[in-house]
């Protein structure tokens, strides 16, 4: 098999690049990258608060979501670093928590926001494939529950 075939091959590579690709200076993301690790599929959503104060969401296609993300990203410097994972895998798909922070330098940067991705991963025989990620940040009343991390294991 060719590198590209094989590049995902584990979950472990699949989710490094996740991060690796939003990760960089202001306009400095890896969007070819990110390519590569959503299927093209996968649709990415986004939530949170709206004006309101109720809950929002944002869905994306992956050329959706670059576009939006390029306009965020444009002006500042982000790193998102995964602080913790648990994956369940069940023949060829697999469901994945992933605890993040985002900082402004990839180490010991201000902290810019923590939250939490939930991922739907697609196994092809060769590599994996992030189907479908949504999110949501922390904010007041609403942590990453360490439980997740603590006290659950992984089923791969």
């Amino acid at each position: 098999m060719s590198g590209e075939q094989t590049e995902f091959a584990t979950i472990d590579a699949l989710f490094e690049a996740l991060y690796r690709s939003i990760s960089g200076p202001p306009g400095g993301q890896d969007y070819s990258l990110a390519r590569r690790v959503y299927h093209p599929d996968a649709r990415l959503v986004r939530t949170g608060v709206g004006p309101d104060g109720g809950p929002r969401l944002d869905s994306f296609s992956v050329d959706e979501y670059q576009a939006n993300v390029r306009g965020l990203l444009a002006d500042i410097h982000f790193y998102e670093i995964e602080t913790a994972r648990r994956s369940v895998r069940f023949g060829n798909v697999a469901q994945v928590y992933s605890a993040y922070e985002a900082r402004s330098a990839p180490e010991g940067g201000a902290l810019i926001k923590r939250g939490m991705n939930l991922a739907h991963l697609y196994y092809d025989g060769a590599r994996w494939w992030l189907m479908h990620l949504i999110w949501d940040d922390e904010r007041d009343g609403v942590t990453v529950p360490a439980e997740i991390f603590e006290q659950w294991r992984d089923i791969c």
